[in-house]
C-alpha cells in the first residue's frame, strides 16, 4: 500500500510538472503576446471620445462668436430673403437666347467684310501706285534702331493706347494693321494689289466695331499669305525668334477655305527617296497635317512593295484629324525607313477603296466628312499614269480629287505626275526645296474650294472649336500654339543649360575648393547630384522641399502679377515716381521695343521690367507690389494666360470669272519661256473672321444665376467641349497635345465609372438604365433641348479632393451655331435660390435709409473679381478700374436724377430689310459723351448685392465682449472668456463670402499685427476673394448636409514647406436660408482663419490631459495621453489630410503617406470611402530612347552613314524653323539626349537621370533675374517626417512621395518641376562618414581631370496625352454613429510584425467640425504600407491603347457640303514645276541674314 501510494505520489508529481510545463507552454503564446494585449489594456478610447468632444465643443463656439454667425443668419432671416425655385430649363433657354443674339452680331459682321472685301477686290489700280499701310512688324521704332534702318524698312510711327477690351495691348481704333509672314515676299505683285484694295476693309471694321462693341479682333486672311487686323497692333516677337504665324494655317481659315475633307496620303517609301528627297517629304506630310482639323478625316500610308499604314493602330480606317491623331502621325513620320521599290497600284487601289467605305450610304456613324475626298501622292517620281487605276475607281463622278507632289529637280518624272492630278480634278507640284514646302502646300486648298466660289452665293459661315489666341506675349513675343513641340524643346534647352552652369560651378569648385566647409562633397555622387539641380552643396530633403516650395509660390505670385502687367493703375504717388525715372531713362536713351504712355498707364513690357529692376535694387519691390492692384485673378476664358477663344469665319470669293495667268513654258529641253493668257478661275481671295472669346461667352451667362456649385459649358457638334469649369489646357505653362479635342465624356466623370474608358461604349450606344449620359451627350452633339439627372464625381483642390453629388443637367441650342449651351445645377439645395434685394430707387427716396454705401461702412470688403456688376460698353480706354470702384461709382450716379438701369440682355440684330428710319430708331447716334457714358448693369446682381451687403454689415472694427457674450450658452460663454486670456486661441480674420459675390472680413489686431506686419504673402482675403467659386466656400456648402453645425477646416497642402508662422488654418460654415429639410439654399459662408502653430498648441494641450485632471501632473498617466512616446495623434479632415499632429512637417500631407496600413484599416472600417478618379486630361513625360556612347566605337562605317543622315536632316529642319544661330550661340543650343555617367557602373552600363520638363519662364527674364540671391534655407531636418520625394520611372509616371512635393504636380513651373525627379532623401541608406570615399575618385585625381562631361547631360523628354488614375477618400460621418451619437471605432493591426506585435488605434469624429481625430499606438514597429493620391498613368496594352484612339464617338457631320460644281472641268489650272520664287528668294535672304547677325552678337 505504501508503494502504491509512493508511486501515485510520484505519479501525482509527473502530472502536476507535466501540467505546470503544458500550461506554461500553453502560456507562452500569450506572454509572448502580452505586449500587444498590455497596449490594447491601456488604448484610450475613452479619453480618445473625450479629447473630440472638447475640441470640437471650443473651436465651434469661438468660431461662431468670432465670425458673428448667428448674427448674420438672422440678418438673412430677419431681412425677408425667400426661397424661389430654379427653373432650369427656362434659365438655359433664356442664356442660349442671349447667346445666339450676340452670335448673330458677329456673323452679320463678318459678312459685311466679306461683301466689301468681294467688291473691293474689282477695283483697278495702277501697278506702280504706292501702298499706304501699317506694317504689324514695322511700328514705333526704338530710339536705338539707327535712321536708315528706320527709312529702309519702312517703320512708322503710330499712336497706340491700351485698352481693356482687348486685354490690354495698346491699339490704335482708326486703322487696321497688315501682318506678312516670313515666308511670304511682301513685295510680290499679287501680294501688293491684295494690300492695296483690301485697304477698303478699314471702315468697315469701325462700323462694325461702332455697331457692336463687343466685338473683338477683325481680320482678313489673304490667300496670298498676309493678314490684315482690326484694330492695328504691333507684332511684337522676340528679334532672335523667327515669325512663324501663317494665317492660312490657322483654323478659321482652313475650315472656311473648303468643306470637310477625307484624306489619305500615300507616302513613298521606296529606296530611292533617302537624304534630302525623304526630308523633304516629310516636311511636304507634315505641312498637309497642319491644314486638317477637326472636321477633317484623313490616313497615311506608307507605300513601296507593300502599303502599310504609318500608325499600325488606325489599320484600315480613317481618323479624325484632331491634335492628338495627328501628334501619332508626327511622332511614326520620325521612325520611317526607306526601302526596296514602290508599287504605285497597290498604294492608289488601297486609298481609293479606303475612301469608297468611308462615302458610303450605309455610314451613318458620323465618322468621315462625306464630303470632299482627295489623296495625296507624295514621291520622286512615278513610272507610268495608272490610267486603269484611276477609270475604274473614279471615273466618270471624279469623286476624288487626287494632289500630287514631285521631291526632286528631275523634269522628266513630272509628266506621269501631273497627269495623274489633271485628269482627276487636282492639282500638281514640284518641291525641290525645304524652304518652298509650305507655299506649295498650301496650293491645295483654293483648289478645294473652287466648287464653292463657282457658286458665289453660297457663303456659308464656319464657327471653330476652341483654341488659344495666338497673341499670347508668353515669353516676350507671339507664340503660335501649333508650336507645342517646339516650346517644349526651348523648355528642354533652358533645362540643359542651367546644369550646364552648376557643372561649370562644379568644375571650378573642385579646382579651388577653399569655399567650401566640407571638402568631402565633392566626392559624394549625392551631393554632387543635388549641387548640379540646385546649385548648393549641404542641402537636406527638408531643405530642398522648402526651396521648390518657395519658388513654386513666387512663381504663382508671378503668374497672377503676369496677366495684368499689360495694364494696371497705380497710386498717383507711385505714378509720379515712375514717370520721373521714365523721363530719366528717355534721357539715357534705353533700349525698348514700343513705349505707350497715358496719364495712367505704361505700356512696354520691356520698361515695366527695368523699373522692377531698379526697384529690386531699392528693396521695395514687395511694397511697390502692394501699390500695384493686381486686376483680376484667373478671368473667365484666361488659362494660364492663354486666352481661349472661338472664330466665325466666311470665305471670301473672287468674282472674277478669268484671269490673266503668267506661265513658263518649256520650249524644248533646254528652253524656258514666259507667256500671258486669259483663262477660267475661281479663285479664293481669302477668309474675313472675329473672335468670340469664351470670355464674353461667359458674361451671358452668369454664375451667380447658377448658385454655388452650378457650372455652364458648351459643347460643339464633334462632342468637343469650347469651355467647361474641368477643361484643363495648359500642362506645366504650355499647351496640351490635345487641348482643343476634350470630349464632353472626358470631363463629366459619371459615379458608375470603375474602369478608364470602359463604359465609353455603352455611354454612347447603350439604352438601358444607364443611357441618360449617352443621350445627354447625344443630344447635345445633336443640339436637341436636354433635361438630365446623373450622379457624377467631382475632383477639387488640383484633384486632392472629391465630391460625389447627382446633378440635373439642362441644354439649349445656340441657333445659328454648332454649338449647344448647358447647365448644371447639384440636386437638392441647387433647386432653389435666395431671392433678397434692395430696391435701389426706394433706397434712395427713403431718406431714413441713409447712403446706399453705408452698408459696406464696416470691415473689408471686395466683389468677385470676374463678375460684371456695372461696365462702361464702349469706352474702353477710360482708366481700369476694379469691381469695388466701379460700383463705387455707378451707386453714386444712381443716386443722381434721371438715373435709368440698363439692361445686361442682348438683343437680336437689326434686321437687313429695316429702312434708315428704323435702323436710327434701333440704334440711335451717339456723341462721343454719350458714347462714353453708355453703359449696362446687372439689376438683379446689383440689387443682391446691395442686400447682401446690408445683412452681412456686422464686421464693426472695435467689437466689446460684452457683444460677443450676449445672448451665449454659459459653454459659449466660458470658452470665450477663457480665450481671450489665451490670445483669441489664434484666431487672425473673421470672414463672410454671398452669393452675390461679396467678401466681407475683419482682422483681429491682437494677432494680424504680428503676423502680417512681416510677411510676404498677401492677405488671405485678398487672394481668396471668389466667394462661390473658393474651395471653401464649395465645400462648406455641400458639407451641410453631412452636419448642418460643422465648421470645415483645411490647410494648405505645402504647409510643413512654409514658415509656420504664415500657416493658416481656414474654418468655414454655410448659412442656409431654410422653408423646411427640403426647401433650402444656400445664402452665404462665415470663416475664421487661424494660425496654425497656435492651433497645434491648442490640439496638444487637451490631449496631452487626461479627463480626469483639471491639469497636466504627475498624476496624470501619460501613457494615455498624446504625450507618450507610444502613443501618435492626428487630426484628419473628411478627405484624409492631416490638419494638426505633433510633428509639424506632417501638416497638409495626406495621412496614407504617413501610416498607410492604418488608412486602409479605415477604409475597411468604413471610416472613410475610397473613390476613384481618373483624368482623361492627363499628360506622361517620356524619357527620349538613347543609345550607348561606346556603340560609336563599333560600327564606325555606320556611324559616318547615320551622321551624314542626321546632319543634312536637321540642318534643313534648322532651316525651316529659322533656329540657325543655335548652331553658334551654345547658350540657345537646345538640349539632346545623351548618356549619363555613373562611377559606380561598368564601362558599358548607364545610369539614367530622370528629369521633368521646365517652364521657361523668360517672361520675367533669365533664370538669374527670376530668383536673384534669393535665400536658400539649410537648417537640417530632424529627421521625422522626411521621406522619400516622387520621381519619374522614364515612362512619364510619377511615383509615390510625400505631400510636400507630390502636391504641386498639376501647375508645376519649370524650376520646380527640374528638381522633382530622382531627388536622393535623407532616408536613403548611404555612408554619411566623410572619411568614407567611393563615389567619386580620389580628390587630388579629380582636381586634375574634373568630372566627366556626361554629368552635365539631361534626359530629354517628351509630353504625350494620357489617362491617368488615383484614388481618392471621403469620410462616412454616418458610419461613425451609434444610436446618434459619435462613438469611437477601436481597431488594431494584429500580427503585423515577427515578434506577434499589434498596433491599436482609435477615431472619434470631432463634433461640429469635418475632422477626426485618430490615436495610433506606435511602439510595434509594424511595416506600413504608404499610400499615396498621386495620379498614376493607366496601363494600356497595345490593343487598348489603340482602342482608345480608335474610339469613335457619336458626331454630327457639318451641315454645310460643296464638293461639286458641273463646270468645274472648263478649269485647266493643275500646276507645274514649283521654282524658287520670289517668296522663297525672300525667304533665304531674311534667314542669311539673321544667321549674320547671330554671329555677330556671339
Amino acid at each position: 500500500m505504501r508503494h502504491k501510494v509512493k508511486w501515485w505520489c510520484s505519479l501525482s508529481l509527473v502530472q502536476h510538472r507535466t501540467t505546470v510545463v503544458f500550461i506554461l507552454f500553453s502560456l507562452f503564446p500569450t506572454l509572448l503576446g502580452v505586449y500587444t494585449q498590455e497596449h490594447d489594456i491601456n488604448m484610450p478610447h475613452q479619453e480618445v471620445e473625450f479629447w473630440a468632444r472638447k475640441i470640437g465643443n471650443h473651436i465651434f463656439h469661438l468660431s461662431n462668436a468670432f465670425a458673428l454667425y448667428n448674427d448674420i443668419k438672422d440678418n438673412f432671416h430677419s431681412r425677408d430673403a425667400t426661397l424661389q425655385e430654379n427653373d432650369g430649363l427656362q434659365l438655359v433657354k433664356e442664356m442660349a437666347s442671349d447667346v445666339t443674339n450676340m452670335m448673330k452680331f458677329k456673323v452679320d459682321a463678318v459678312n459685311r467684310i466679306m461683301n466689301v472685301a468681294e467688291e473691293a477686290s474689282l477695283d483697278k489700280y495702277k501697278q506702280d501706285e504706292a501702298v499706304d499701310y501699317f506694317n504689324a512688324k514695322r511700328l514705333n521704332p526704338s530710339p536705338d534702331i539707327p535712321q536708315e534702318a528706320i527709312d529702309d524698312k519702312n517703320y512708322r510711327n503710330l499712336s497706340l493706347l491700351s485698352n481693356s477690351h482687348f486685354d490690354g495691348i495698346p491699339i490704335n481704333e482708326s486703322v487696321s494693321s497688315v501682318h506678312v509672314p516670313t515666308n511670304v515676299y511682301a513685295k510680290a505683285p499679287d501680294v501688293i494689289n491684295a494690300i492695296r484694295w483690301s485697304g477698303r476693309l478699314d471702315r468697315t471694321f469701325k462700323s462694325n466695331y461702332e455697331l457692336d462693341p463687343t466685338l473683338s479682333w477683325q481680320y482678313f486672311g489673304s490667300s496670298t499669305g498676309f493678314l490684315r487686323q482690326y484694330p492695328a497692333s504691333e507684332w511684337v516677337m522676340d528679334e532672335k525668334d523667327p515669325d512663324l504665324y501663317d494665317a492660312r494655317l490657322r483654323s478659321w481659315y482652313i475650315q472656311a477655305a473648303s468643306s470637310p475633307k477625307d484624306m489619305v496620303i500615300l507616302l513613298d517609301v521606296s529606296g530611292s527617296m533617302t537624304g534630302l528627297r525623304k526630308e523633304i517629304a516629310i516636311h511636304v506630310v507634315l505641312n498637309i497635317l497642319e491644314t486638317l482639323n477637326e472636321n477633317d478625316f484623313v490616313n497615311i500610308f506608307n507605300f513601296s512593295t507593300e502599303t502599310t499604314e504609318l500608325v499600325s493602330c488606325f489599320n484600315d480606317s480613317l481618323v479624325q484629324a484632331n491634335m492628338e491623331n495627328i501628334g501619332e502621325f508626327k511622332k511614326a513620320l520620325k521612325t520611317i525607313e526607306t526601302k526596296e521599290i514602290a508599287n504605285f497600284s497597290k498604294a492608289l487601289i488601297k486609298a481609293f477603296e479606303l475612301l469608297q467605305r468611308s462615302n458610303s450610304k450605309y455610314n451613318k456613324s458620323g465618322q468621315g466628312s462625306q464630303c470632299n475626298q482627295a489623296i495625296m501622292v507624295v514621291t520622286d517620281g512615278a513610272p507610268d499614269n495608272y490610267e486603269k487605276i484611276f477609270s475604274t475607281y473614279n471615273w466618270p463622278h471624279f469623286q476624288v480629287r487626287v494632289f500630287t507632289y514631285l521631291i526632286g529637280r528631275e523634269e522628266k518624272k513630272k509628266r506621269d505626275l501631273s497627269w495623274m492630278a489633271c485628269a482627276n480634278k487636282g492639282y500638281f507640284v514640284q518641291v525641290t526645296t525645304l524652304a518652298e514646302v509650305r507655299e506649295q502646300v498650301l496650293r491645295y486648298i483654293p483648289v478645294m474650294a473652287r466648287p464653292m466660289v463657282m457658286y458665289q452665293e453660297d457663303h456659308h459661315h464656319i464657327w471653330t472649336g476652341v483654341y488659344a489666341d495666338i497673341a499670347h506675349e508668353r515669353h516676350g513675343h507671339i507664340v503660335d500654339p501649333k508650336q507645342i513641340e517646339w516650346l517644349w524643346e526651348v523648355r528642354e534647352g533652358k533645362r540643359q543649360r542651367d546644369r550646364t552652369e552648376n557643372y561649370q560651378k562644379l568644375q571650378k569648385l573642385v579646382k579651388d575648393s577653399s569655399s567650401l566647409t566640407n571638402i568631402h562633397a565633392l566626392q559624394d555622387k549625392w551631393q554632387v547630384e543635388n549641387f548640379l539641380r540646385y546649385g548648393e552643396f549641404g542641402l537636406s530633403s527638408r531643405s530642398i522641399a522648402r526651396i521648390k516650395a518657395a519658388k513654386m509660390r513666387k512663381m504663382r505670385r508671378q503668374r497672377l502679377r503676369r496677366r495684368d502687367i499689360q495694364n494696371f493703375t497705380l497710386k498717383p504717388e507711385v505714378r509720379e515716381k515712375i514717370k520721373h525715372e521714365i523721363e530719366i531713362m528717355l534721357k539715357r536713351r534705353v533700349k525698348r521695343d514700343v513705349l505707350v504712355l497715358i496719364p495712367n498707364r505704361i505700356h512696354d513690357y520691356d520698361l515695366w521690367k527695368h523699373h522692377k529692376r531698379l526697384l529690386r535694387e531699392q528693396e521695395k519691390l514687395e511694397k511697390w507690389y502692394e501699390d500695384i492692384r493686381m486686376g483680376r485673378r484667373g478671368a473667365p476664358g484666361l488659362k494660364e494666360g492663354y486666352r481661349l477663344m472661338t472664330s466665325v469665319a466666311v470665305p471670301v470669293f473672287d468674282r472674277k470669272k478669268t484671269s490673266n495667268i503668267t506661265e513658263r513654258v518649256l520650249v524644248n529641253e533646254s528652253v524656258w519661256v514666259l507667256r500671258k493668257r486669259e483663262t477660267k478661275t475661281a479663285n479664293l481671295l481669302g477668309v474675313a473672321g472675329t473672335d468670340v472669346p469664351i470670355r464674353e461667352i461667359e458674361k451671358l451667362v452668369p454664375p451667380y444665376k447658377l448658385g454655388v456649385n452650378g457650372y455652364s459649358f458648351m459643347v460643339n457638334s464633334n462632342g468637343y467641349v469650347i469651355y467647361h469649369p474641368d477643361l484643363r489646357p495648359v500642362f506645366q505653362d504650355i499647351l496640351k497635345p490635345n487641348y482643343n479635342s476634350v470630349d464632353f465624356a472626358e470631363v463629366e466623370l459619371t459615379d458608375y465609372e470603375n474602369e478608364a474608358r470602359a463604359n465609353d461604349s455603352e455611354l454612347l450606344e447603350m439604352a438601358g438604365w444607364r443611357d441618360y449620359y449617352s443621350k445627354l451627350r447625344k443630344e447635345l452633339v445633336e443640339q436637341n433641348p436636354a433635361e438630365r439627372m446623373m450622379n457624377v464625381k467631382i475632383h477639387l483642390d488640383d484633384m486632392k479632393r472629391v465630391v460625389q453629388r447627382t446633378q440635373k443637367y439642362f441644354a439649349q441650342k445656340i441657333s445659328g451655331t454648332p454649338f449647344s449651351l448647358g447647365i448644371a445645377m447639384p440636386d437638392g439645395y441647387g433647386k432653389y435660390k435666395v431671392h433678397g434685394q434692395i430696391e435701389l430707387t426706394r433706397e434712395i427716396q427713403d431718406r431714413r435709409a441713409g447712403d446706399v454705401m453705408d452698408h459696406f461702412s464696416t470691415g473689408n470688403w471686395s466683389l468677385h473679381p470676374d463678375w460684371v456688376y456695372c461696365e462702361y460698353k464702349y469706352d474702353q480706354h477710360q482708366e481700369d478700374q476694379s469691381p469695388e470702384a466701379l460700383i463705387k461709382e455707378f451707386l453714386s450716379r444712381a443716386q443722381k436724377p434721371n438715373w435709368k438701369w440698363r439692361s445686361t440682355r442682348t438683343r437680336p440684330p437689326p434686321d437687313p430689310i429695316m429702312n434708315q428710319a428704323q435702323h436710327k430708331r434701333w440704334k440711335p447716334s451717339m456723341g462721343s459723351d454719350e458714347r462714353k457714358d453708355n453703359y449696362y448693369c446687372d439689376k438683379d446682381l446689383v440689387q443682391s448685392l446691395l442686400f447682401d451687403a446690408r445683412a452681412t454689415n456686422v464686421y464693426s472694427r472695435e467689437v466689446k465682449i460684452e457683444d460677443k457674450i450676449k445672448d451665449k450658452n454659459p459653454v459659449a460663454i466660458y470658452i470665450m472668456l477663457l480665450s481671450m486670456g489665451s490670445q483669441n486661441f489664434g484666431i487672425t480674420t473673421a470672414f463672410v463670402a454671398t452669393r452675390s459675390g461679396l467678401t466681407r472680413w475683419i482682422d483681429n489686431p491682437s494677432e494680424s499685427s504680428s503676423s502680417n506686419g512681416n510677411s510676404k504673402e498677401r492677405h488671405f482675403m485678398k487672394v481668396h476673394n471668389r466667394a462661390i467659386d473658393e474651395v471653401w466656400y464649395k465645400r462648406a456648402v455641400d458639407y451641410y448636409k453631412e452636419d448642418q453645425d460643422a465648421y470645415v477646416y483645411s490647410v494648405p497642402f505645402d504647409a510643413a514647406t512654409r514658415d509656420p508662422d504664415e500657416v493658416l488654418v481656414t474654418a468655414t460654415r454655410a448659412i442656409f436660408v431654410e422653408e423646411n429639410e427640403y426647401r433650402m439654399a444656400p445664402a452665404a459662408v462665415v470663416g475664421v482663419t487661424i494660425k496654425h502653430r497656435k492651433f497645434v498648441d491648442f490640439f496638444k494641450n487637451e490631449t496631452y490631459k487626461c479627463p480626469s485632471y483639471p491639469s497636466r501632473d504627475s498624476s496624470c498617466k501619460k501613457a494615455k495621453t498624446c504625450e507618450s512616446t507610444s502613443l501618435n495623434c492626428y487630426l484628419l479632415d473628411d478627405n484624409g489630410f492631416i490638419i494638426a499632429s505633433e510633428n509639424e512637417d506632417d501638416t497638409g500631407k495626406f495621412f496614407g503617406t504617413l501610416e498607410g496600413t492604418i488608412m486602409e484599416s479605415l477604409v475597411q472600417s468604413e471610416v472613410y470611402k475610397k473613390i476613384q478618379v481618373f483624368d482623361y486630361q492627363a499628360v506622361c513625360l517620356d524619357t527620349q530612347e538613347k543609345n550607348s556612347m561606346a556603340s560609336i566605337l563599333t560600327t564606325p562605317i555606320q556611324t559616318l552613314k547615320w551622321f551624314a543622315n542626321w546632319m543634312m536632316g536637321n540642318v534643313f529642319w534648322v532651316l525651316v524653323k529659322t533656329q540657325l544661330y543655335t548652331l553658334w550661340d551654345p547658350n540657345e543650343a537646345w538640349a539632346y539626349a545623351q548618356g549619363q555617367w555613373d562611377p559606380n557602373a561598368a564601362p558599358t552600363d548607364e545610369v539614367t537621370y530622370s528629369k521633368g520638363p521646365i517652364n521657361h519662364q523668360s517672361t520675367f527674364g533669365e533664370y538669374q533675374e527670376m530668383f536673384p540671391d534669393e535665400a536658400v534655407i539649410t537648417e537640417e531636418s530632424s529627421g521625422e517626417g522626411s521621406g522619400k520625394y516622387p520621381e519619374e520611372d522614364g515612362s512619364g509616371r510619377e511615383g509615390s512621395g510625400e505631400e510636400e512635393i507630390a502636391l504641386y504636380e498639376g501647375i508645376l513651373e519649370y524650376e520646380v518641376q527640374d528638381y522633382l525627379d530622382g531627388i536622393p532623401t535623407e532616408d536613403t541608406k548611404r555612408t554619411e562618414s566623410p572619411d568614407v570615399v567611393g563615389d567619386f575618385p580620389p580628390l587630388e585625381k579629380l582636381k586634375k581631370k574634373g568630372y566627366p562631361i556626361q554629368l552635365a547631360y539631361i534626359n530629354k523628354t517628351h509630353p504625350r496625352p494620357c489617362d491617368k488614375t488615383v484614388y481618392l477618400y471621403k469620410l462616412q460621418s454616418k458610419k461613425l454613429k451609434q444610436d446618434g451619437l459619435y462613438k469611437p471605432v477601436k481597431g488594431k493591426l494584429s500580427n503585423c510584425h515577427t515578434n506577434g506585435c499589434g498596433r491599436p488605434f482609435s477615431v472619434q469624429k470631432v463634433i461640429s467640425t469635418n475632422l477626426i481625430l485618430v490615436a495610433v499606438n506606435s511602439l510595434c514597429p509594424c511595416e506600413s504600407r504608404k499610400v499615396d493620391i498621386e495620379p498614376v498613368e493607366v496601363e494600356h496594352n497595345e490593343t487598348t491603347s489603340c482602342n482608345r484612339l480608335l474610339m469613335q464617338h457619336y458626331r454630327k457631320r457639318p451641315q454645310s457640303c460643296v464638293n461639286y460644281h458641273p463646270d468645274e472641268h472648263e478649269i485647266k489650272l493643275c500646276g507645274g514645276a514649283g521654282s524658287l520664287g520670289p517668296s522663297s528668294v525672300a525667304l533665304l535672304t531674311l534667314l542669311l541674314a539673321h544667321i549674320y547677325n547671330s554671329m555677330m552678337q556671339s
